[in-house]
């Protein structure tokens, strides 16, 4: 593992804001490593149209609240980026969508948009990204239970967006829980790393600041979803500051009031029209074990949802390329339950 001086990184760190400044670079000096507030999300029967003119408009509304920011978005006829000046991105996604015919069972859809400084394609991590992956009804046949994800979200803010007001961060998710209907997912501290490429060559990187500060959430792509396609029941991956989980899965963890007699007053409840959203604390933490900092809300929520917490993988997990001897499906294990 790459060695990584923490107490230099610290004493720059004096507020969640200032994760924005930190920048951790590779062997070679490039940038490789940031860190902000990640969100994702995960979406059933993501091969129906309606469903993905949903992840469209969650692409759109990600690019308003920075539309000062976005500068490139990923077409479907190359594997480079193009800038989005002067361009209807949300127009040029949709006809793709459109052009799949009602018929086609094999075709999925994916969307992108990403936001450089200077407005040039860099081959590093950047604050302002999301992608949209929705699969095509063939891969159904996969899933275990139907109610289970075909369909994801993932999308990074600047950790010094919300200036000290973390309720900006409930307000986005709730707002994207009533457009975009999804079954769970979370909204927090997390690693901001390059897209476009796998998450095999960062992990040296990334994986030790995952086991020292357990608030940090790990941008695994897709990972997650294709490993727990074998789930007989509905599933999560994990918890954070925010927490959404749709009426189905809070039914099977007890309904509503079983819920807030567990984590009220540490916690907040806060639902919506499909499910409700866990808050873990007046604001996000990092968690920093070696200093024992005990993240008791978040440990409250992962407590409840446990039942829903998806474990039986393979020998693979959601950390590509691990060295020996650390074992990427005992390791995805040990972190899923870091607040156990």
């Amino acid at each position: 593992m790459t060695e990584i001086d923490y107490n230099k990184i610290l004493s720059e760190f004096k507020t969640i804001s200032d994760l924005a400044k930190l920048t951790i670079a590779d062997k070679r000096g490039n940038p490789a490593l940031q860190f902000g507030f990640v969100l994702k999300l995960y979406f059933s029967h993501a091969y129906d149209d309606e469903v993905r003119i949903r992840l469209i408009r969650l692409v759109e509304d990600y690019g308003k609240i920075f539309s000062d920011k976005i500068t490139h978005y990923m077409p479907y006829d190359g594997n480079r980026l193009k800038p989005t000046k002067n361009f209807d991105y949300v127009g040029y996604f949709t006809d793709r969508m459109r052009s799949i015919p009602p018929e086609e069972k094999v075709e999925g859809f994916d969307a992108e948009l990403y936001g450089f400084s200077g407005g040039v394609d860099r081959d590093e991590p950047t604050p302002y990204h999301i992608g949209v992956v929705a699969r095509p009804a063939i891969a159904e046949k996969r899933l275990a239970n139907k109610d289970n994800a075909l369909g994801r979200l993932e999308a990074y803010f600047p950790a010094d967006w919300p200036q000290g007001d973390y309720t900006q961060l409930l307000s986005v998710l709730t707002r994207w829980a009533a457009i975009g209907r999804p079954i769970h997912g979370t909204f927090g501290l997390g690693l901001v790393m390059e897209e476009g490429g796998g998450r095999g060559p960062f992990i040296d990187l990334a994986f030790p600041f995952l086991k020292r500060f357990i608030g940090f959430d790990y941008p695994d792509l897709s990972l997650w979803r294709v490993r727990s396609e074998a789930a007989a029941t509905p599933v999560i991956r994990s918890i954070n500051w925010l927490t959404l989980i749709d009426d189905e899965r809070l039914r099977r963890v007890g309904g509503l009031d079983k819920i807030r007699a567990a984590l009220e007053p540490e916690c907040s409840i806060h639902s919506y029209d499909g499910g409700i959203i866990i808050q873990a604390g007046q604001e996000p933490r990092i968690g920093d074990v070696n200093r024992g900092e005990a993240l008791v809300a978040y440990r409250k929520v992962a407590n409840v949802l446990k039942p829903l917490r998806f474990e039986d993988f393979g020998r693979r997990g959601i950390f590509e390329s691990l060295p020996p001897p650390l074992d990427d499906r005992d390791e995805t294990l040990a972190w899923l339950r870091r607040f156990d």
